[in-house]
């Protein structure tokens, strides 16, 4: 009995501990948990009074409809780019599926917990965010918005299992890292299109965006088996049945297909190992320490896995910026409001590119004994980050210089305060960042992201009250 393999709910229980064990809230409890659940019952006030409106004044049950179709579509996207990764780190990140694997338990079983897993880990922000409101609506006797819960987990399992089977695929073919950066290219792609569907009225004429969403309501019919799962998401018990039952199947016919599959792509990617550079035999020595330390952290910027979809996710201000400089979108405030924005995302980029050196570092014991002065390494990350950040800010601040020279030197001077300040603040509160390396603990606190956009903000006030003629006028 002792060597049996354990069961399904023991490996579940298992599973769910170690997600648990690795969520930002339980690694930085110490900080955190209490705001989250202050935010948590803000959240659900906030929710309570928008259920109140609309109950009072209820929408169409045509662009109710449609409205959930939006969000059910944008939640799949989402979930799925987030599926991606997480089940490349379940399978290879954790260095522990191949030992589950030469182990007695059958490889459907393992398959089937971490599949469930990945499920539940990408559901729940979204769980948290919905259930406010259902709980809002349900409050007010709209108990039909409690299917809100399951048609969310549904979702979830079908998109975790698509997300598997193709993450299996790729890692028998071009490998973890490479699969891993599918991953990220895909989360790029959805958050971009989102961004750029929010842009959409600065660029399409009224006329043609209310058509084009007018063509969109699913009419009187209820929109035939295209708003299945928007009907279902609206309590509508025959259709929620039906996409309960769809995703149920489609999760289960993943998990019976997968298994064969899943052990030999698994063992593949534990033997997987990334092809060296013949260039990095060279052994090219710097002329000092400094010089070393630098390019050593530049080097570690650029093969942080994701560095480039986390860069343009935070470059996405640049967007108003140039729009704002080109003379192609027009503001309260003019093209002062280009100085702020530029100085709220020097901050963020510059709290990223400290952190990422943070939790890259794989030798520190070996750095701190180097006969060099202590403070040397750090210097060198703040230089490196600094230049990072520089370097992407470089040709809005060119743009700056050519349109508005008045401007320049306000934003230097927020660029410098902003940079210095939340470089100084990523050594010692480096934001939570996704593995740097697979098998590599996590670091990082919350508390200090939620420092990093406070002292942001606060530079990008203080530049806009500097340069704007009236800073106030905005509020009239």
């Amino acid at each position: 009995m002792m060597l049996s393999p354990p069961g399904f709910l023991w490996l579940l229980r298992h599973e769910l501990r170690v997600l648990w064990r690795g969520s930002i809230l339980v690694r930085t409890h110490k900080y955190v948990l209490l705001p989250a659940l202050v935010v948590g019952v803000l959240f659900q006030g906030v929710a309570l009074a928008l259920g109140a409106l609309m109950v009072k004044h209820p929408i169409p049950a045509e662009e109710m409809l449609l409205a959930a179709n939006i969000n059910l579509v944008f939640l799949f996207a989402l979930m799925f780019s987030r599926a991606m990764t997480s089940s490349i780190d379940v399978i290879y990140g954790r260095g522990d599926a191949d030992f589950l694997l030469a182990s007695p338990i059958p490889p459907g079983r393992v398959l089937a917990v971490r599949m469930l897993g990945v499920a539940f880990s990408i559901a729940a922000p979204w769980l948290l965010l919905g259930g406010v409101l259902a709980n809002a609506l349900a409050a007010f006797g709209q108990y039909w918005a409690l299917s809100i819960y399951p048609m969310l987990v549904a979702e979830a399992l079908l998109v975790a299992a698509l997300a598997f089977a193709l993450v299996v695929l790729l890692l028998g073919r071009i490998g973890p890292q490479a699969a891993r950066r599918v991953g990220h290219t895909l989360a790029l792609a959805v958050g971009v299109g989102i961004f750029v569907l929010g842009q959409a009225p600065h660029f399409v004429v009224p006329q043609r965006l209310a058509a084009f969403w007018a063509a969109m309501l699913p009419g009187p019919n209820g929109g035939g088996l295209a708003f299945l799962f928007a009907r279902g998401l609206l309590g509508q018990g025959a259709a929620l049945a039906a996409s309960l039952a769809f995703c149920l199947v489609g999760f289960a016919v993943v998990w019976v297909f997968l298994a064969v599959p899943f052990a030999r792509g698994t063992i593949t990617a534990a033997a997987f190992r990334p092809a060296g550079r013949a260039a990095a035999q060279g052994a090219t020595f710097r002329k000092s320490a400094f010089a070393a330390l630098f390019a050593k952290d530049l080097r570690l910027l650029a093969r942080f896995p994701g560095v480039v979809t986390q860069v343009v996710y935070r470059s996405l201000t640049l967007v108003p910026v140039l729009m704002i400089l080109s003379g192609k979108f027009h503001t309260v405030g003019g093209l002062v409001v280009a100085a702020p924005l530029l100085v709220f995302l020097a901050g963020q980029l510059a709290l990223f590119f400290i952190s990422v050196l943070a939790g890259s570092e794989s030798v520190p014991m070996l750095i701190a004994s180097a006969p060099v002065p202590a403070a040397l390494p750090r210097r060198a990350s703040i230089a490196a980050s600094g230049y990072a950040a520089l370097i992407i800010l470089a040709l809005p601040l060119l743009a700056v210089f050519a349109r508005v020279p008045e401007l320049l030197p306000p934003l230097l001077l927020g660029l410098s305060g902003v940079l210095l300040c939340n470089l100084c603040l990523g050594l010692r509160f480096p934001i939570p960042l996704m593995r740097a390396a697979f098998g590599k603990s996590q670091t990082g606190t919350l508390l200090g992201l939620i420092l990093g956009i406070a002292v942001s903000t606060a530079w990008a006030l203080a530049i806009w009250l500097l340069a704007a003629p009236q800073p106030w006028a905005w509020l009239g």
